[in-house]
């Protein structure tokens, strides 16, 4: 295999440009604080229609982390209407995975309300982020996680009670939600944000999901803030990751550019270095030989 002999040629800063352009991390270690985020990070109220909010509806705030320690964060803003951001994502994918670190700091009364929700979002330049199709996790009354999935196009949202114990407004826990876009296939996960334990989860397969039409454009965190109300919720997050999967017309493009190429080979090599099972093309589960040998059988085939 002449392949791994690439990676000595290639230089850190060719690989860094590759795949990671297209994921998405970010601590806000690097923001100012009292400001929103910024840099990709765009302002909620861009897609709220029926509960606006006042931009900008986040800002980058100094406080404790999971374990006590100074760091960064962002903080929806306690104002009536919809607070949030987003950041666009390819729809050329086959999965999407987030996660990020979510406090809650304050119920819009003891134990109601929708302070916030974390998951993905499709929009086509029309109407309200919370009627447009989306799937997020969401804290709600009774201090109780919920998978919400609206696929929109008429079909029936679903509700869903993530098991498990009731959240504590104050503690940081870490959310993830993955979804197979082939499949419709949505699993929920909270985690304590200390000791890495799974609390909760649950998952869902849309029966009505459609491959075809159905696909996330962003990763999303908004609130459902009632603009007739003076008491707010308000939350905080941090260490947000996004990962996509493989291009769903062509797997080897793992740059996203519907083009096979240097970029791609260079792509393979980080993410197989790192273990990344984005490259997992056997789908065994392991990255070996195998995963090499068939990157290299889809790269020679080709983009449609």
């Amino acid at each position: 295999m002449k392949i791994p002999r690439i990676a000595c040629v290639i230089g850190s800063a060719i690989v860094a440009s590759t795949l990671h352009a297209q994921s998405i991390s970010d601590d806000f270690e690097s923001h100012q604080i009292g400001i929103f985020p910024g840099e990709d990070w765009h302002d909620i109220a861009d897609r709220s229609v029926g509960s606006p909010a006042v931009s900008p509806t986040m800002s980058i705030i100094q406080t404790t982390d999971a374990h006590g320690n100074q760091t960064l964060a962002a903080q929806t803003n306690q104002e009536p209407g919809t607070n949030g951001f987003y950041q666009d994502v390819s729809t050329e994918t086959t999965s999407h995975h987030v996660s990020m670190n979510v406090r809650v700091d304050s119920m819009h009364s003891a134990n109601a309300g929708w302070p916030v929700g974390v998951g993905y979002s499709r929009y086509s330049g029309q109407d309200d982020v919370n009627a447009n199709p989306h799937a997020v996790i969401y804290v709600w009354t009774g201090r109780v996680w919920n998978l919400f999935i609206a696929p929109g196009n008429g079909r029936p949202a679903v509700d869903l009670r993530v098991n498990g114990p009731q959240f504590n407004v104050g503690q940081w826990y870490t959310l993830s939600l993955d979804v197979d876009v082939q499949a419709g296939l949505f699993e929920a996960k909270v985690f304590d944000a200390v000791t890495g334990d799974l609390l909760n989860s649950v998952s869902h397969t849309y029966a009505q999901w459609d491959p075809a039409v159905d696909a996330f454009n962003s990763i999303t965190v908004f609130d459902g803030g009632d603009v007739n109300s003076s008491i707010q919720g308000q939350a905080t997050l941090d260490n947000i990751s996004y990962i996509p999967g493989r291009n769903s017309e062509c797997p080897a493009d793992l740059t996203y550019d519907n083009q096979l190429d240097f970029f791609d080979i260079s792509a393979f090599l980080t993410e197989f270095a790192a273990g990344n099972m984005i490259v997992d093309f056997s789908g065994d589960g392991t990255l070996d030989f195998f995963d090499i040998s068939i990157f290299l059988f889809v790269f020679g085939k080709g983009c449609p």
